[in-house]
């Protein structure tokens, strides 16, 4: 391999996120079946990550980098444009291998696979060693192209999830609002790796402006959607907090984002609210969502919602303000309608709701409440809330 390819190769680790450590168990299932299809003791996949060889999975032995010219896969990597696997019977009577450390410690035999990313760099190996001189069987070597096979599809899909998760949640807020008697916060949590529900908050000129969507369908997709349904609302921030009429804001958003909804053949139920911090008003929108709930300060639930439809159903839709006002010691909670699959009974899910907001104390109580429902529960959809807690003046003195 010429010094530009093994740039290019290493470009590609580092894309990946290759060199980051991290359990790899879908990795570790694999190379746990190769031992057991091929009667090999020891199973690894390998990266060669700036001079050294890292295992993001292995079997039958316990993993510790090593340089990449002590390893097999420096020439599986070299001769990856060579088709099939690199194949070594015994290494004792190898020139290329004999000296390895590997070989002086007792591995005679190797196997080795090139895994890929999507423009055809080799990125890793898939390889398993045995003690012994051995040949593979053909069944066998197809059996071992087809582990690897799999491998590669996890090894690059995984950590491209990996990575849209670490995008998608640097996109959520990155702390709770605390400004005066007013307190903020909020948790989203993908039934994938990256999922289609979103929230955002922020505080321009005294004014709270929040908003939770949820996009219809799961992963990369609908990940991609909700980002830019964040970004436009995002644009709207100036304008709601110098009092724009939110039906306003948001059919604006929804016309701009019309051809790429209808393009994508999705839809967005969001619920846009504004509050004045000085006079605890709530503007807000409801675009098909009608999981919003005021529980007031005595306990009492009350159900808020609009009458729009989500974003992208009917290209001349318009959507509607609606006003309420938040006393000290009422809380506001916004949330998707994953969190129905939480709930024994969903359409009662506003005294079940009611109940949660009510007997929490603070909101981080509140949230991890609802986490933990999630661990209980195997929830089909992303769940997704924000909470506005208005504090009573004896509370705050």
């Amino acid at each position: 391999m010429s010094a530009a390819e093994d740039l290019r190769r290493q470009r590609a680790v580092d894309g990946l996120g290759l060199s980051e450590p991290g359990a790899h168990p879908r990795l570790d299932r694999i190379t746990r079946l190769a031992c057991l299809a091929l009667d090999v003791p020891m199973s690894a996949v390998t990266v060669l990550d700036r001079g050294r060889a890292r295992f993001p999975s292995a079997h039958g032995f316990d993993p510790v980098s090593v340089p990449e010219g002590e390893t097999f896969c420096r020439t599986t990597i070299d001769e990856s444009d060579v088709d099939g696997p690199l194949e070594v019977t015994d290494a004792t009577r190898d020139d290329r291998f004999q000296d390895l450390a590997v070989v002086r410690d007792g591995v005679r035999s190797y196997v080795g696979v090139p895994l890929r990313d999507h423009t055809g760099t080799p990125v890793a190996t898939f390889c398993v060693f045995d003690r012994r001189p051995r040949e593979l069987t053909r069944d066998q070597r197809e059996a071992l192209e087809d582990l690897a096979a799999w491998a590669e599809r996890e090894l690059v899909a995984s950590t491209e999830m990996q990575q849209a998760s670490r995008v998608q949640a640097s996109l959520l807020p990155s702390r709770p609002i605390r400004v005066g008697e007013w307190d903020v916060d909020g948790l989203c949590l993908p039934a994938m790796a990256v999922g289609g529900d979103f929230y955002d908050y922020e505080v321009i000129g005294g004014v709270l402006h929040v908003s939770l969507g949820d996009v219809m369908g799961k992963g990369t997709g609908a990940a991609l959607i909700g980002a830019a349904t964040r970004t436009a609302l995002r644009g709207t921030a100036q304008a709601v907090s110098a009092g724009v009429d939110l039906g306003i804001t948001i059919t604006q958003v929804a016309r701009s984002m019309l051809d790429d909804l209808e393009r994508a053949e999705s839809f967005v139920t969001l619920i846009d609210l504004a509050v004045d911090l000085e006079t605890g008003t709530v503007r807000f929108v409801d675009a098909g969502s009608g999981l919003l709930l005021l529980v007031r300060a005595d306990g009492t639930p009350v159900r808020l919602s609009g009458r729009g439809r989500p974003l992208g159903v009917l290209p001349d839709d318009w959507w509607e303000q609606v006003e309420v006002t938040l006393e000290p010691g009422d809380r506001l909670i916004l949330f998707s309608d994953g969190v129905l699959d939480l709930l024994p009974d969903p359409e009662a899910w506003h005294e079940a709701v009611g109940s949660w907001v009510a007997d929490a104390p603070d909101i981080p109580t509140l949230l991890t409440n609802a986490a933990r429902h999630v661990t209980d529960v195997a929830a089909l959809d992303d769940i997704t809330m924000v909470a506005i807690f208005r504090q009573t003046p004896a509370l705050l003195s």
